[in-house]
């Protein structure tokens, strides 16, 4: 992976990513986030706490989503494809721009009121 994740993005690509393969290995995740297996496990161990996710050792061992869970994960916008959207709307006509701006309030996070 190219890009740098903070931890939060990171975890919830993580998330993401198990939810729909099902299952990976540690060393998998590692190369493809670019970090060290030990941040990996410790990843795990945060997001095993919300998520029904295991990890196995041995032979047949790896990251696991619990058998028969079905999730409708979705995972909100990140800063930069928001600002890309944000972008983009400008250049679209009336129409599309404003299903583009649907997408917008329907995926991206809630800004904190202060």
């Amino acid at each position: 992976m190219s890009s740098r994740f903070d931890s939060y993005e990171r975890r919830m690509e993580m998330m993401y990513l198990i939810f729909n393969v099902k299952e990976t290995t540690i060393p998998i995740l590692a190369n493809y986030f670019s970090v060290s297996r030990n941040t990996i496990v410790r990843d795990l161990e945060v997001i095993s706490r919300y998520a029904p996710i295991y990890t196995r050792k041995g032979m047949f061992g790896g990251v696991f989503l619990l058998k028969g869970y079905k999730s409708n994960l979705i995972l909100p916008l990140s800063a930069n494809e928001k600002d890309l959207l944000e972008k983009l709307e400008k250049k679209l006509n009336a129409t599309d721009a404003r299903l583009l701006r649907n997408i917008l309030h329907k995926y991206s996070m809630p800004t904190p009121e202060v």
